[in-house]
């Protein structure tokens, strides 16, 4: 039996449960915010150019996911 309608009640409750969305969201910010210490630190510390432009674009691609899901958890 399907529910209509908005779903009532606390988030986290049977009627309204959690999204994982947001676990995810916080992965993916926890894991820019790796990135952009492994790149400033290698840019600081003066690491290998290959190793510095992997972790740069890492950054970038780490910063794509993140808007990505913070609209599809906006949108949800």
């Amino acid at each position: 039996m399907k529910r209509r309608g908005r779903l009532k009640g606390a988030l986290g409750s049977h009627d309204r449960p959690a999204s994982p969305l947001a676990f995810r969201l916080v992965l993916t910010v926890f894991g820019a915010g790796v990135l952009v210490a492994g790149t400033v630190l290698s840019v600081v510390l003066g690491g290998p150019l290959p190793l510095t432009i992997i972790l740069a674009a890492g950054t970038v691609a780490s910063g794509f996911n993140v808007y990505w899901v913070w609209q599809r958890w906006r949108h949800e």
